[in-house]
Order: structure tokens, then sequence, then C-alpha cells
């Protein structure tokens, strides 16, 4: 039991750092935080923790292993997760330029859970997390508990991107600076993937 709990505290800071250091996702929230509130960024975060429980699930089911022998499927996903990136990125760009805020298109849940299943920087931290916190010799519940803590500690971190874009929403409400933000914001976001495309 002692064992258990010093590997729950450790997946936990380990779930919140990895979730409030900059990343596509943090960034993408940060802007729908601006342009939609932090409520109607949920769907995007409840997409993000189903991706990784599917990724998380998947590792089980060798994929991790099918990484290791097959290394193109994984360089493949880069470049998939990479494309992705860039239409998000666009998608950013041209929502900047609608003239009603109504008609600009929001990221839900759907999407989100499958953006995570091609993003290369999720990948890394699932891979990471699984190796590290969860043993071989762990019970299935022992697995359930070290997941759901991941998880859980996970989440504040990504509502406090989301809620941060509503805050400076309002120093952004001119037209012209809510533009320079949501381009600056989509550089970004493709900048934040091109050191993964080198791992």
């Amino acid at each position: 039991m002692p064992i258990l709990f010093g590997a729950l505290v450790g997946v936990a800071v380990f779930g919140f750092v990895t979730s409030v250091t900059p990343g596509p996702n943090n960034t993408f929230l940060l802007t729908s935080g601006m342009n939609f509130g932090w409520r109607r960024s949920i769907a995007y975060i409840n997409g993000i923790m189903a991706g990784l429980l599917l990724m998380i699930a998947s590792m089980y089911l060798g994929i991790g292993q099918l990484f290791k022998t097959y290394p193109l499927i994984q360089q493949i996903l880069k470049y998939v997760g990479f494309a992705y990136i860039l239409y998000m990125a666009y998608s950013i760009i041209r929502s900047t330029f609608k003239h009603k805020h109504e008609t600009v298109e929001r990221t839900g849940f759907f999407k989100s859970t499958i953006f995570q299943l091609v993003n290369p920087k999720a990948w890394i931290v699932v891979i990471a997390f699984v190796a590290a916190y969860i043993p071989s010799t762990a019970s299935l519940w022992e697995a359930i508990a070290i997941v759901a803590v991941f998880l859980v500690t996970t989440y504040p971190g990504a509502l406090i991107w989301a809620t941060f874009g509503e805050l400076v929403s309002g120093w952004l409400s001119k037209q012209t600076t809510r533009r320079i933000f949501n381009v600056t914001a989509a550089v970004l976001l493709v900048i934040s993937m091109v050191p993964v495309l080198f791992l």
C-alpha cells in the first residue's frame, strides 16, 4: 500500500505538470477559451481525456510493441499529426476573420478525441506514463487507480489554459488585437510541433 500511495503521488505530479506545460492542446485551449470561454471549451478538454484513455488502453493491446517493432509507423504518425496541427492552425486563422462571433467554428469532443490519437506529443506523454508508473506486476485495480489519478490531475491543467484564455479575452476585445492574438497562437501551435518531428 505505501508503494502504491507513493506511485499515485508521483502520477499526480506527472499528470499536472505535463498538462500545464505548453503544447498543441494547451495552445488550442488558450485560443478556445478566448473565443468561446472556458465553459464551451469543456468539450475539447473531455475529448483530451477520452483520447488519452484510448491511448493508454491501446498500450495494453500491444500498440507500444508495434511502435518498437515497426518504427516507421510512429514516424508516419508524426507527420499525420503535424498535418492535423496545420489544419487546426488554419482553422484558428480562418475563424479570426469571421465577422460574427457566432459563426466561428468550435472544436468539440469528437475532433479533440481523434486529435489525441494522431498527436505525437500526447503519445510521448502516454508512453512515458505507462512505462514509468504502471508496473507490469500491477493488478487491474491498481492500474485503474493509477490511470484515474493521471486523468484527474491532468484535467485541471487543461482547464487552467482555457480559463486563462477567457480572462485575456477582455483585453483583446478589439478585432485587430484579437486577430493578432489568434494568428500568433496559430503560429505557436505549429512551432510547438516542430521539435517532435525530429525526435
